[in-house]
This record gives structure tokens, C-alpha cells and sequence, in this order.
């Protein structure tokens, strides 16, 4: 009886035990909208910033019995005034797990902005002001009195476009919750630049004069005249390439010899002649005539703008620092929290090593949702390559500076996840995605998995893209990417895989673009594209699915489905080493495009010293790792590299395919094992884009070999939070 009596002790007092080591191994601190900085941190007492969860977060991590650290965020707005910073050494030092997320069910938003009080909300009292506007709406346009609603800083309008630099947005006002769009005309649509008068300089040839061109419109453009104060104004459009939009302030107008003066150079000058060669005019409060369009005064620091029916908030965006920074951390997770309304960037990661951003929602950005590694200074001029300054927390002149220094290490870390995320409504683009090291090959292994991605572009629309990926090893999995004038997916570095991603509505305006585009780098290889549904891209202009720009080489591309991808699935612009194989390819003008680019009018990046010359020797691809890890590579040279080889397309459906390949076929090593047909009833069903093959087509007897296609995998799946 003493003895069982002993044994039922024991027991309890290891239960005890083991519940009390079990509380101790996980910290918990709460944090609410209405909690108090002197309080403790409980759930009963809260406090209220994150700021102060850390500090107690950081001295629990000290404590050896704790082994995870939460913060727990109750529901509500919390205004976000500088940078949130979770940097190893300075705000968190510890090595146990950290994860910072929103309570059950609690809908977490971190605000970079104003939300103005709708009492300040007012008609307009300036008469003379109110007779600038058109009469049939001068009586719905409301104005607010931006100081006296605590925003005294405004951030003009300036200069966006290609390869200038990101910084961030100019303050922006949104209506519930939805961008406002700053008054121009036409509400919709471009005008053709109908003669150019002045080229101005051109940066990419090396002419950094400080003026810009001159065009001249028609006669039957006579809206200009009503603009009283055109030197406010900026010029959104193509001027010369259709892959480099521009944003250039306007100078002056003559309205009598009909003549625009452009306050700045763009890239490649301006010409005329093309239908993308076109723009509009905003930033002008004469085109206030739609909901949503606004205009910020910076001189009288007012608002003005045409409410939507059921006006319910204005907000303002003021931060213009990352809304947070996650530096030299390991396992920190940031989970169900929305970030909005800031002129910056959402989340800087650097020296990051399993990171999660989970279940997260960005929106209502100036600049991207999540920039991982360092970016570089804004530089000068408006330069497409150069050496620039490593920057943290900027993304700058990151573009230009990659362009020249193709194995710059950004620091971005390793083994880092961005999952479950959204992404909208953002200025310039989704998230760029680094991590590993091109001189070693050693891969990043840091992934965007089931994120949904779409209209990224609400400022600038070139070469800011979905998702930008680079360094070596990353994957991006299982997304959705849409809705953008210019491409999804940029790319540069090696041994990255993409699958299973739905990608659709991309390069709506621009010309010669792809979907997913990398190029002019022969040592960029070993990438993997399989199993992806592309489709309904492009619009009048000319665009594919993958672009293989200028002697882009060493990507295998296999089980994607194309699917009405604009004028080619593929373009192969005179690189090698690129396979397509089992994929299926239904109505498209052409399945593949193939040239010899670099024999005649892109033959000088094969120059001594060129380009290509430069990024090859810049890794030493002569030498291990990357003569061993891409065999055809070591003797690039010797190769004739002028001339594709080895781009093989075989196994392949065609499904209303009119030409199987464009430029010059007998580049491609073409297949005898190629199925071309027109029946689309080999599919489940066709009409609602269903492209699972039916087991009675027969496609395994047609084509040897040929694997299905898990078409079901394939997207963004929704997750409940």
C-alpha cells in the first residue's frame, strides 16, 4: 500500500514537472491596440507595440528552459511610424525561435499611413480653385485639408520608369482601401506621339544632358489647352522600345505649334512610328471627372478628389522606410498580418536564414511587398549598367548595378520561406527573391510557395515584376501571377526550379516581352521550368510565354501547359541548351520562335571583352564548380556560341497551332515525336480550360513516352487563416 502510494507521488510530480518545463518552453507575450508599454506582456496585460513585445521577447529568449518565443497580436490597426526591426544584436538575441503573428481569427493590420477623420471631409471653399475643374462635377469633388489632419510632408510625383531607380512612391491617397489614381486623361487609352520634333538625350548611349525631347501632338488633341499649370504634369508611356515605359515630367506646352517639352531624358530617346509609342497625361486636377481620381496640392497641402458613391475612408501613405526589417535572424516566422498603406516597401529581409512569411497580406504599397537582400544607391544618372554603392533597406539602383555586376551577393541569406501570402495593389512589383552564391553555386533553397500575386504595377510598370529572382537555388512554387502590363517573372542566376504556377494576364502593353524573361548571361543555367499553365497573355503587341533573350541558355522547359500565350509560346533569341519537351501548346500563332541574333545585329556581345566575355569570366566557367555542374559550358567558346545548338523540341502537343516554329526552324532540333492537331477533344474540357489529357485520346500511343501533365497541381491554393 506504502509502495503504490510511492508510485502515485512519483507520477504526479513528474506531471507536474513535465507541465511546468512544457509552460516554460514556450514564452507567449501579448500585444493590443488598447494595451499599456509598462505592463507585462500577458494575455491580461498586454502591451501595446511590438517595439516593447520584443524587449520582452529578446530577455525571455535568454532564459535556457524557453525554447520558442510567440508574440501574439490582438485585432486592430497599429500605425506604423518607422521601421519595425527584428535585427539580431540590436532588437532580438537569441537563437530560439521567434514567431510574431495575429491572434485567432484577430485581423492584424500594420498601417504606414493616415486614416483621415471623414468629418474632415469638405466641399470645396476655394472658388477660383473650384472653377478649375469641369462644371458637371464641381460640386462632387471633396477636398481635405492635409495639415490639419497631421500630414505635413508631401512627397511630389517624380520620374518612374526603366532602370530608374526604386525609391519610394510619392504620398498617395486610397478610397476604401483602393488606390486612387492621380487625375489624367485620357481616362483610358493612349494618344500616338504624332511627330518628334527632338529625340533628346539618349542615357543609353552615354548622353546625360539634363533636358529631355520634344514631341508634337495633333491637332485634334485639343484638351491640353485647359491646363493651367502643365509643369506639374508628367507623360506616362513608351517612347521608344515597348519593354521601356517611362513616367517624364512635363517642361512646358505651346499650345499654338502644339508642342510638349519634357522636363527629363529617357532611356532610349523618343521616336514615333509604333502603335506602343504612345502616352497620357496625369497629374493635372482639370482631369478630375472619374471616381477615384485625386490630386494633391503640395503647395496649398490639400486633397482633391471625386468620392466613390459610398465613400466610407480616405488614407494617406506616409512611411517611407520598409514597414519592417528582418536582419541576421534565424527561425523568425511573421505570420497573418496585413501591411498597407506605405510609400515604401512592405518587408526587408537580409542575412535571413529560415525565415517564414506566412499567411501574410501586402497592399497598398509604394514600392514592393518583400525585398530580400541588400539593394544599392540610387545612382546619378539614368544608366542602364554601373557600379554602384551596397545599400540595406533600399532596393535604389539595384538594376542597373546587377546589370554590371551579375554575381553581386546581396546577403539575402538562406533556407528562407514565403508561403500563403497575397500580394496587390502594390507601385513597383511582388517580390524579389535572393538568396546563395554564383561564384560557389552553393544554392539559397529560399522559396515563394502558394502566394497570389497580382497588379503590381500601379507605378511602375517596367522590369518590376511579380516576382524577381536571382542568386542561385531558389524556387518559386505553386503561385498565381496576373494582371500586369509587363512580365511576371524576371530572372537571373542559376539552378532555380518554377513549377506549378498559373500564370495569366501579363505583358498586356508592352513588346517584345515575355512572361517569365531572362537573357544576355550564357552563364545563367541550370534552371528548371516545368509543369506551369501559361496563358491568355500578351495584347497586340508582340509577346511570348518564355523569353530566352539574347543568347540565353540552359533552361529546361517541360510539362507546362500554353495556352493563347500571344504571338509565340517560347522565343529563343540564339541561345543554346534549352529543351522543350512534353509540353502542350494550344492556339498560339506559333508554338517557338528561334533566331541567330547573335551573328548579325546582337553578334557585338560575343565581342573581345564583351559582354558575354565579362559575365563568363566573372564565375570562371571554364573551372569547377561550373565546368563540372554544366558540361556544355567549359567549352563555350570553341562551340561557335553564334549559333543555337542543342535546343531541343520534342514530345510536344499541338493543339491549332498555325506554324510550329518562326524565324529560322532548322536552328531547332525538332522532334519526329511531335503531335499536331487540331482536336481540342482530347482534353476534358477545353471550353472551361481544363486541359487534364482523357485517358481514351490515346496520347501515350501517339507520342512514346510522353508523361501527363498533373494539371490539378498546378496554381495558388486558397488558405484558410
Amino acid at each position: 500500500m506504502i509502495y503504490r502510494s510511492i508510485r502515485v507521488f512519483a507520477l504526479l510530480f513528474f506531471l507536474l514537472s513535465f507541465s511546468h518545463l512544457k509552460a516554460q518552453s514556450v514564452k507567449t507575450i501579448y500585444v493590443a491596440v488598447n494595451g499599456n508599454s509598462n505592463r507585462v506582456g500577458s494575455k491580461q496585460q498586454p502591451v501595446n507595440s511590438l517595439n516593447d513585445a520584443l524587449v520582452i521577447a529578446t530577455r525571455a529568449g535568454k532564459n535556457k528552459n524557453v525554447k520558442e518565443v510567440r508574440i501574439i497580436l490582438r485585432g486592430g490597426i497599429y500605425p506604423i511610424q518607422s521601421t519595425i526591426e527584428i535585427v539580431q544584436g540590436k532588437t532580438w538575441n537569441s537563437a530560439v525561435p521567434l514567431t510574431i503573428e495575429a491572434d485567432k481569427h484577430a485581423r492584424v493590420i500594420f498601417h504606414g499611413g493616415t486614416t483621415i477623420n471623414m468629418n474632415n471631409v469638405k466641399p470645396i471653399t476655394d472658388s477660383n480653385y473650384l472653377k478649375r475643374f469641369e462644371p458637371a462635377v464641381q460640386q462632387q469633388i471633396k477636398e481635405v485639408d492635409l495639415v490639419a489632419v497631421g500630414v505635413d510632408k508631401i512627397a511630389k510625383p517624380y520620374p518612374v520608369g526603366y532602370y530608374r531607380p526604386f525609391l519610394p512612391a510619392w504620398t498617395e491617397a486610397f478610397f476604401n482601401h483602393i488606390p486612387g489614381e492621380l487625375a489624367r486623361w485620357p481616362n483610358k487609352g493612349t494618344i500616338l506621339i504624332d511627330s518628334v520634333i527632338d529625340a533628346g538625350p539618349v542615357p543609353r548611349n552615354g548622353d546625360f544632358a539634363k533636358r529631355g525631347g520634344i514631341i508634337r501632338y495633333a491637332k485634334s488633341v485639343t484638351r491640353v489647352s485647359k491646363w493651367q499649370q502643365p509643369q506639374n504634369a508628367f507623360l506616362s508611356g513608351y517612347f521608344n522600345w515597348g519593354y521601356a515605359s517611362d513616367n517624364l515630367p512635363v517642361k512646358s506646352i505651346d499650345t499654338v505649334k502644339r508642342l510638349i517639352e519634357m522636363g527629363t531624358s529617357t532611356m532610349y530617346g523618343i521616336a514615333s512610328g509604333k502603335p506602343w509609342r504612345a502616352w497620357y497625361a496625369y497629374n493635372l486636377p482639370e482631369e478630375i471627372d472619374q471616381q477615384l481620381e485625386y490630386y494633391i496640392d503640395a503647395d496649398k497641402k490639400k486633397l482633391y478628389f471625386l468620392p466613390p458613391a459610398n465613400l466610407k475612408s480616405v488614407e494617406i501613405s506616409e512611411l517611407e522606410e520598409p514597414m519592417m526589417a528582418l536582419e541576421g535572424v534565424k527561425n523568425v516566422t511573421i505570420k497573418n498580418i496585413q501591411f498597407t498603406c506605405s510609400r515604401g516597401m512592405g518587408v526587408y529581409m537580409e542575412r535571413t536564414e529560415k525565415a517564414h512569411i506566412q499567411q501574410c497580406s501586402f497592399s497598398n504599397l509604394g514600392m514592393m511587398a518583400i525585398f530580400m537582400g541588400r539593394g544599392i544607391e540610387p545612382f546619378k544618372n539614368l544608366v542602364i549598367s554601373g557600379t554602384g554603392k551596397p545599400a540595406s533597406r533600399v532596393a535604389g539602383g539595384i538594376t542597373p548595378h546587377i546589370y554590371d555586376n551579375t554575381a553581386y551577393d546581396r546577403l539575402a541569406g538562406f533556407n528562407n520561406e514565403i508561403s500563403d501570402c497575397e500580394i496587390y495593389q502594390t507601385g513597383s512589383g511582388g517580390i524579389f527573391l535572393s538568396g546563395g552564391d554564383r561564384f560557389t553555386l552553393k544554392p539559397g533553397n529560399s522559396v515563394v510557395k502558394n502566394c497570389r500575386i497580382h497588379d503590381f504595377n500601379r507605378i511602375n510598370q517596367s522590369y518590376s515584376p511579380g516576382i524577381w529572382i536571382s542568386g542561385v537555388g531558389n524556387s518559386i512554387v505553386n503561385c498565381e501571377i496576373f494582371d500586369a502590363p509587363s512580365m511576371a517573372i524576371l530572372l537571373n542566376g542559376n539552378d532555380h526550379l518554377i513549377e506549378y504556377n498559373n500564370i495569366h494576364h501579363v505583358a498586356l502593353e508592352v513588346d517584345d516581352q515575355g512572361a517569365l524573361y531572362y537573357g544576355r548571361n550564357p552563364s545563367e543555367r541550370g534552371i528548371v521550368v516545368r509543369y506551369n499553365y501559361f496563358h491568355n497573355l500578351g495584347g497586340t503587341n508582340s509577346t511570348n510565354a518564355v523569353y530566352h533573350d539574347d543568347g540565353a541558355c540552359g533552361m529546361a522547359v517541360y510539362g507546362n501547359v500554353f495556352y493563347k500565350t500571344g504571338t509565340y509560346g517560347a522565343l529563343i533569341g540564339g541561345g543554346s541548351d534549352n529543351p522543350y519537351t512534353n509540353n502542350i501548346f494550344i492556339d498560339i500563332p506559333y508554338a517557338v520562335h528561334i533566331d541567330k541574333r547573335l551573328t548579325n545585329w546582337s553578334k557585338s556581345s560575343l565581342d573581345k571583352g564583351g559582354i558575354y566575355e565579362t559575365r563568363l569570366n566573372l564565375v570562371h566557367y571554364d573551372k569547377p564548380p561550373y565546368s563540372t555542374a554544366y558540361h556544355e559550358l567549359k567549352n563555350y567558346w570553341e562551340d561557335t556560341p553564334a549559333i543555337p545548338k542543342r535546343d531541343i523540341f520534342s514530345k510536344n502537343i499541338l493543339v491549332n497551332i498555325k506554324h510550329m516554329a518562326a524565324g529560322d526552324s532548322t536552328l531547332l532540333v525538332i522532334g519526329k515525336d511531335n503531335l499536331r492537331t487540331n482536336d481540342l477533344s482530347i482534353f476534358k474540357d477545353a471550353q472551361k480550360q481544363d486541359f487534364n489529357l482523357k485517358n481514351e485520346a490515346g496520347i501515350e500511343n501517339k507520342i512514346p513516352g510522353f508523361k501527363p501533365i498533373p494539371f490539378n497541381k498546378i496554381g495558388y491554393h486558397a488558405v484558410s487563416y
